[in-house]
């Protein structure tokens, strides 16, 4: 590795200007006050300050840029009145111009004596029927050729501004160091692509020429880490696993249904998976009801058999506690609870009783654990962990899922993920190229339809009569309803959520419970056992979309969701799988705004017509883009800055290409292409992940 490339690494206070207050705002802004951080934050649009014309023909809204000289101060009176700005009067021979300060530093007062001539530049308006530019930039005359330019529009965060961010990223620029080519047949090198979206406004044909060189540079290097990945769980060798499939047949034998074709497909690609001898990193998608659970089971239960252990993660103590109830069900009703043994493992355990369980898992006393977050903890030691089954995988980073996979012997734990996320195959491909894909994509014959239908929210008080009476009379046991939470607003929502409680409460008093992602984890598993229990008494559950990875409630029959214009077709059809899970007849309301688009409208009859989640995940795709629909923007499994799915689909299936065929004739990177891409690797701070992955 050369210097040139740790410049991009180099720390932002490194630089003129940026204090600890300013490198605050940066971490803020960017994730990370790195020189690579800074550069690929780039502009929105530009500010044309190019306009210099005379006083008197100056455009009223423009921006202007003007050499003047100051003339005289108006102070605010001493009885301060409100909104009165301090002026400063300044002149040229072509008219007058009043500078307008509602807090002005002493530091511009000196800039602006009286007598001085100064270069100002801000959007000209008029007030009082005088010229006047309110908190204008000031700069000394001489810089009037540097100043009278097109300026770049950056994102800003608190107490940044846009003028710091320019200075910044021209004392970053100036210092940027040539790094060797590792595009074959690039138009134009890293370095001046970079140069051209931050100060070339002025050349579209070139930006887009450049835009496209660090689109692709940004891709590659994504999907190069997930093909070297692949690579290696292709190379290391995994725990093979043979035998003549008893517990399976057994469990088969029992089900008291037959799999669907797909799942039968499935199960046979995992367990030829697990008879190689090479690892498994394997994806399993199906859709909500398809029967991914089963499968897991088997995939467990058939390492169980030659003496293995086998851990089930999941995102939530329900989902787990559910989990534990059906495996521990299945091996009781296939007679084989004599000679398995699954046990549960959550944050809620006692530390005497975890104690116990973890020395168990540990002696191999146990042959199936069932658990959350708590299985990536170092306490939790396996004697003989041969299979890892990930459920709801992207609420997981690739780091967890490493980790997890780490904790049998040698690093040759098999991996199985699950999502009941439908993703595009494309997508799939894309995102998580690190691992081979099953897709159960046929629904059981006895999963019912779930009616769904469009209403407007103005009947929402004729919603909760028809609950009352349905709840009275037996028509319904349990029912979801659930009101949008979004980031941008999060108090202002929760404020409503609050309200809808309240609402709710004064029809169905007791029988309403509330789970909220601001709740803590053991008031929404209070909330959530007395929902999930047939005989609990919430009838009701109120919540935001935490309940979209959620749990089995065959009484649940109904689904509410307000404000449905404002989710995404994914999330929405997730949420709609919470029900129709028992024998009755499941509905669910799409509550909608009165002035509902008619885009809007057309999104949510998508929704309304059809519920193959995988036409539904094509469309969210077009609608909004890829980190929705993968839930992920918050586990940074998708984080790109410049490049869009759908935009540069193009770009992401040449990168494919480029790649495979890379890996034909250097599959070490060892040729000078390759250590090119290795510093590819290293900029876009996959370097050390790969290290890492190798040296296991």
């Amino acid at each position: 590795m050369n210097n040139n490339l740790l410049y991009f690494f180099k720390s932002l206070q490194d630089f003129k200007g940026v204090g600890p207050k300013f490198n605050e705002g940066l971490v803020r802004l960017l994730g990370n006050a790195r020189v690579f951080d800074l550069l690929f934050h780039f502009p929105t649009g530009v500010i044309d300050k190019t306009y210099s014309p005379s006083l008197f023909e100056c455009e009223v809204g423009r921006v202007a840029t003007l050499k003047v000289d100051v003339v005289q101060h108006i102070p605010v009176p001493f009885v301060k009145v409100k909104k009165v700005p301090y002026k400063i009067i300044c002149a040229n021979d072509t008219g007058n111009i009043t500078l307008n300060f509602f807090q002005i530093y002493d530091s511009q007062k000196k800039m602006l004596e009286v007598g001085k001539k100064i270069c100002v530049s801000g959007k000209v308006e008029k007030f009082g029927g005088e010229l006047c530019i309110s908190h204008p930039e000031i700069y000394p005359v001489e810089k009037f050729d540097e100043v009278c330019v097109k300026e770049p529009l950056y994102p800003l965060t608190y107490a940044i501004t846009n003028k710091m961010i320019v200075n910044l990223v021209k004392q970053v620029l100036k210092e940027l160091p040539d790094v060797q080519e590792w595009q074959e047949g690039a138009t134009i090198s890293f370095k001046d692509a970079i140069k051209v979206l931050h100060t070339d406004f002025s050349n579209q044909e070139l930006r887009e020429v450049a835009r496209q060189r660090l689109v692709y540079d940004e891709i590659l290097a994504n999907q190069l880490y997930l093909t070297l990945l692949r690579n290696t769980y292709k190379t290391q060798k995994g725990f093979c696993v043979k035998n003549s499939g008893v517990y399976k047949n057994l469990v088969l034998k029992n089900l008291g249904y037959e799999l669907t074709n797909a799942q039968k497909r499935v199960v046979s690609e995992i367990f030829a998976d697990l008879e190689s001898d090479y690892k498994m990193f394997r994806l399993l998608q199906g859709d909500v009801g398809s029967g991914k659970t089963i499968v897991a089971i088997l995939a467990l239960l058939n390492v169980v058999e030659v003496g293995g252990q086998g851990a089930f993660m999941v995102p939530t103590e329900i989902l787990a506690e559910q989990h534990f109830k059906t495996l521990t069900e299945m091996v009781d009703k296939s007679g084989l609870s004599q000679k398995i043994r699954v046990v549960l493992l959550t944050g809620s355990d006692k530390s005497l009783i975890k104690k116990e369980k973890l020395k168990a898992i540990k002696n191999g006393e146990v042959d199936i654990v069932v658990g959350t977050h708590a299985l990536f903890q170092d306490c939790v030691e396996f004697k003989n962990l041969m299979l890892a089954v990930i459920d709801e995988q992207h609420k997981f980073g690739v780091q967890q899922r490493l980790k997890l996979s780490n904790k049998g012997e040698h690093n040759k734990v098999n991996v199985l993920t699950m999502t009941a996320t439908p993703i595009p195959r494309t997508l799939a491909m894309t995102s998580f190229g690190d691992m081979d894909l099953s897709v159960i994509d046929e629904m059981p014959p006895h999963r019912k339809i779930v009616e769904t239908n469009l209403w407007s929210m103005a009947k929402i008080d004729k919603i909760f009569s028809l609950i009352d009476m349905r709840l009275s009379s037996g028509q319904i046991q349990k029912l979801y309803w659930v009101c949008p939470l979004v980031e941008e607003s999060e108090k202002l929502d929760l404020t409503a959520v609050v309200q809808r409680f309240d609402d709710l409460k004064k029809y169905f008093g007791d029988k309403v419970g509330f789970i909220h992602g601001k709740m803590k984890q053991e008031e929404k598993d209070v909330v959530m056992r007395e929902f999930v229990n047939p005989d609990g008494k919430i009838k009701v559950l109120l919540a935001t979309t935490v309940i979209e990875v959620g749990v089995n409630v065959p009484e649940a029959t109904l689904m509410i969701i307000e404000h449905s214009e404002r989710f995404g077709l994914s999330s929405l059809h997730q949420l709609r799988g919470r029900i129709g899970r028992g024998g009755d007849k499941s509905t669910c309301l799409l509550l909608h705004s009165d002035k509902l688009t008619q885009q809007a409208r057309a999104r949510l009859n998508i929704l309304k017509n059809t519920t193959d989640g995988f036409k539904i995940a094509e469309e969210d795709l077009k609608l909004r883009g890829a980190g929705d629909i993968l839930g992920v923007k918050q586990s940074g499994q998708i984080d790109f800055k410049l490049a869009d799915f759908m935009e540069d689909m193009d770009l992401f299936l040449a990168s494919r290409r480029d790649i495979q065929n890379l890996m034909l004739k250097d599959s070490s990177l060892l040729s000078e292409r390759g250590t090119n891409l290795r510093n590819l690797l290293f900029i876009f701070g996959y370097e050390k992940s790969v290290f890492d992955i190798y040296s296991a």
